[in-house]
């Protein structure tokens, strides 16, 4: 079965409203938007991010590298990265978290996206208290 499917039918049943895109699944748990990602060459592919946590300027650049090398290096299944993003006409860049997993049909959806979903939000935290100096 397909991870979209899955963690659809496991949010349906918690009664969270999940939303399809061109991207994937979103759904709001807990004041916090997620994307579900849809890989078609990849169907039991588990990519859960917590999209645009931080805006990338030409004045906190470095300090956003340094923040996401930080993450990447502490966190064992969560990547930070840059996301380069184009809006109509603004460009820009901002910091996606990603939870990665390969799945197999025994998987529990529901303690997997429990997982996923507090070590993105703890990824979260610690990159922001790096890039505010706290």
């Amino acid at each position: 079965m397909l991870v979209k499917t899955l963690v659809s039918r496991y949010l349906k049943s918690n009664g969270i409203v999940a939303k399809k895109s061109d991207l994937g699944l979103n759904f709001t748990y807990d004041g916090w938007n997620f994307l579900l990602w849809n890989d078609a060459d990849d169907p039991m592919f588990f990519r859960l991010t917590l999209p645009g946590i931080f805006d990338v300027t030409d004045d906190n650049f470095a300090k956003a590298i340094m923040a996401c090398n930080n993450i990447n290096w502490n966190y064992k299944v969560v990547k930070a990265v840059l996301y380069d993003y184009e809006d109509g006409k603004e460009k820009g860049a901002s910091v996606w978290l990603c939870y990665e997993q390969r799945l197999d049909t025994a998987t529990d959806v529901e303690s997997l996206l429990n997982r996923a979903i507090q070590s993105l939000l703890a990824a979260c935290d610690a990159f922001m208290k790096e890039v505010n100096d706290e």
